[in-house]
């Protein structure tokens, strides 16, 4: 889907390039949603565009993922969107400024994100634009207002499995493992959020914005900041979380070997006195005595108990 917003506040959707006429002067901007590979080179021929920062974007270079020439702009990064299973893929956006136009590309994933996290509706009835710096600004605002709500998604699901920790008793190998998967979104979170922030510092440096625009920018860039904070603090709360959970495991355990020992001793004591009296020797008096059975099974009961007695003043059970 292609969506194009112009300038007299229309905004006209489009199922392929074909069908549009490029008035580069009456045009804001221009959304490529759900674009395949195979249409990049038709729409670099219809636009003028260079498109060759879409072979870069696996570079860790942050000038594969700024570029900037004196006829465009291009900027290319990673942002975390939700999949199956509260698991977090990175998807890619594309955002390229040429002939004064913000063009614009996504995948249909993460649209619908920022659509639903951001409540973005991109028309003009909601927001007008009077220049496309405006516009390309008010993009940029409202991926930092996507970054500020996943991490409030993250932070909520590591608030509310701190609550359900600190009132259960039994855990499983899954709680470390969703621990785990909390740890990996908030990492992606993380990286991504550096990879956009090194973007706008770069974009501080550029020539093309007036004072107002820089002011934008830092707002932005000081919001980024906040957020990575919160991102740390979720590092530390789910650092302080295994710890807990480790160490509830461990004290089961504790209480697991605790009975095992309990177990053994009262065991092992009538099984040493049966042992004894089992044995085939020759001369065992005992075996005499009148009151040698019940004499036995007394002190095999005793010998049961007394432990049980010792470990119950020791406060094992």
């Amino acid at each position: 889907m292609i969506e194009i917003y112009y300038k007299n506040n229309d905004v006209i959707t489009y199922s392929s390039v074909d069908e549009i006429e490029y008035q580069p002067n009456a045009i804001f901007s221009i959304r490529f949603i759900g674009f395949l590979n195979s249409d990049l080179e038709t729409i670099a021929q219809k636009f003028d565009l260079d498109l060759t920062s879409f072979s870069k974007k696996e570079d860790i270079e942050i000038s594969s993922h700024y570029i900037e020439s004196n006829t465009q702009l291009s900027l290319n990064f990673t942002i975390p969107s939700y999949s199956s299973n509260n698991r977090f893929e990175e998807k890619d956006i594309y955002i390229l400024i040429k002939n004064d136009i913000v063009f614009t590309f996504l995948s249909p994933d993460i649209e619908e994100s920022l659509n639903q996290l951001t409540q973005y509706i991109y028309n003009l009835k909601a927001t007008s634009f009077e220049t496309y710096h405006q516009l390309f600004l008010f993009q940029i605002g409202v991926i930092s207002d996507y970054y500020a709500d996943i991490v409030e998604l993250i932070s909520k699901k590591i608030k509310d499995l701190f609550q359900k920790t600190l009132k259960s008793k039994q855990f499983k190998e899954n709680d470390l493992d969703y621990i785990t998967e909390l740890k990996f979104n908030n990492l992606l979170i993380r990286e991504s959020l550096s990879e956009f922030q090194r973007i706008l510092f770069l974009l501080k440096k550029s020539n093309n914005y007036n004072d107002s625009s820089f002011d934008k920018i830092n707002e932005e860039i000081d919001d980024l900041t906040v957020i990575a904070d919160y991102l740390r603090y979720n590092f530390n709360r789910l650092d302080d979380l295994s710890g807990n959970i480790n160490s509830k495991i461990e004290l089961e355990q504790n209480k697991i070997f605790k009975i095992l020992t309990i177990i053994t001793v009262c065991i092992s004591l009538p099984t040493l006195i049966v042992g004894i009296y089992g044995m085939n020797f020759k001369h065992m008096p005992e075996l005499q005595w009148v009151l040698g059975y019940p004499i036995i099974l007394l002190l095999l009961i005793l010998s049961f108990i007394l432990p049980l007695i010792y470990f119950k003043r020791k406060k094992w059970f």
